[in-house]
């Protein structure tokens, strides 16, 4: 059976910073799979530094739970 995705965005003006933002996502997580990745940088209105921002989208799937698992059993 499927799970639902789960979303995650980032979003910075400087490419290092977001770069450093998504590893230390990734550090904090168990054994996640990342099924997509998108990436747009735009310039947003409300947003007033003039740099333009970079936006980083992963859909993913968390790590299945115990009963998940292949070869659990209740006992």
């Amino acid at each position: 059976m499927h799970r639902p995705l789960k979303l995650k965005i980032f979003m910075e003006t400087s490419a290092s910073a977001i770069e450093d933002n998504i590893n230390a996502w990734l550090a904090a997580q168990e054994s996640i799979t990342i099924i997509k990745t998108e990436t747009v940088v735009t310039g947003l209105a409300e947003k007033s530094s003039g740099n333009p921002w970079i936006v980083v989208t992963v859909w993913y799937e968390p790590p299945p739970s115990d009963q998940e698992r292949p070869g659990f059993r209740l006992t």
